[in-house]
């Protein structure tokens, strides 16, 4: 599933895609075929640059068995919530019967632009077929809140690896800001993600011991360089009113607790219930993290590697709602090598591929862009 559009996405105006099922219009996906008591795995991809997706097949059990690509202890939902880059398996048992034909449903919908009616949210659905000459069921109309939707916190990973113990712990606090030219940044800290002069990779593997030293590769990397062999906690708080994708690139890590952030409350109550994993946390690549809220998130350093920790709403992303975990530089500088071919596409583009962040030695930045100040208040 996917969102579409013909029109570029304007920083300043309400933004309406339509979906694609399979590459085509959602209303007009082929019907998906079922035949009487076999076992259907329905893999369920998010492809949405920014919008969120709401996957149901009515009178249909979904049993949960796969979270962008590691297997889980099955968890039986009604239907399955899907932020940008989200993915899940599902196993569906069809009926005993061929009587009835069911409809399908997808929601497209978002908290970043207003609802507009037969625009957003919008619906789309399709056809489980068990028989062409059959009638489709006529079922009531139910409302989300009577249904059980995926929840990632309480999933459990079925190789029952067990929660990870905490060596070291990096606090990123969303931040958003409206410059007076308009265009909403945001941020995991300060200053807003931005391009450096020299990729960041380059600086890990070029400046020697102080590839462990987070102030070469400058405030616009937000870059946090952890060590082979530790346990990281990722504390995200987002105090912010929208919904965050959150994409780690390279790395699962284990989905161990939500709640609320700070005093967020409505009628009496938190906003977001407080949650921990069991003995066995999901791992994931891609989670949302809901407004007014925290998520804890861990994994462990194995290999040398630049991760790129990000919003996976384009416009979120784009305006710089991301950061740099630099994993055991060390360990990069030891096994990777550039190819030469990279190099050259990288001198021909003027793109700088040795010292810190700014091309310079040691910790002088002078060249580099003054970073975009995020507002702390």
């Amino acid at each position: 599933m996917s969102d579409y559009s013909t029109v570029k996405f304007a920083d300043l105006s309400p933004f309406y895609p339509t979906v694609l099922i399979n590459g085509i219009n959602g209303n007009l996906t082929a019907p998906i075929e079922l035949q009487p008591r076999k076992r259907y795995r329905f893999r369920v991809i998010s492809m949405s640059s920014s919008y969120w997706f709401k996957f149901r097949l009515p009178e249909h059990k979904m049993q949960i068995i796969e979270a962008d690509g590691v297997y889980s202890e099955p968890s039986e939902v009604d239907g399955l919530t899907l932020g940008p880059g989200q993915r899940f398996s599902a196993i569906v048992t069809a009926h005993d019967t061929v009587a009835f034909n069911y409809i399908y449903n997808v929601t497209l919908f978002a908290d970043f632009v207003p609802p507009a009616l037969g625009l957003l949210p919008r619906y789309y659905s399709g056809l489980l077929r068990y028989n062409s000459d059959a009638p489709v069921k006529q079922l009531p109309a139910v409302s989300d809140e009577e249904l059980i939707w995926n929840n990632i916190v309480k999933m459990q990973a079925l190789d029952k690896q067990l929660l990870l113990p905490v060596d070291r712990q990096i606090v990123l606090t969303v931040r958003s800001y409206i410059p007076e030219f308009g265009i909403p940044y945001y941020s995991f800290s300060d200053f807003a993600f931005n391009q450096t002069l020299v990729p960041t990779l380059f600086t890990a593997l070029s400046m020697g011991d102080l590839a462990f030293n987070s102030s070469v590769y400058s405030p616009l990397a937000q870059a946090h360089v952890v060590q082979n062999g530790e346990a990281v906690e990722l504390l995200v708080n987002n105090p912010t009113t929208k919904d965050h994708a959150l994409h780690l690139h390279m790395q699962n890590f284990q989905v161990v607790e939500t709640g609320p952030f700070g005093d967020a409350v409505a009628n009496g109550k938190p906003i977001v219930p407080h949650q921990t994993a069991g003995p066995w946390p999901m791992r994931c690549d891609t989670v949302t993290i809901s407004p007014f809220s925290f998520i804890k998130l861990r994994f462990r350093v194995t290999r040398g590697a630049v991760m790129n920790f990000h919003c996976h709403n384009s416009n979120h992303n784009f305006h710089g709602l991301a950061a740099v975990v630099i994993a055991a530089p060390d360990l990069l500088q030891k096994h990777v090598k550039v190819p030469e071919s990279v190099l050259r596409m990288c001198e021909l583009q003027s793109i700088k591929t040795s010292g810190n962040a700014a091309g310079n030695q040691g910790f002088n930045m002078t060249g580099l862009p003054a970073p975009l100040l995020v507002d702390r208040s």
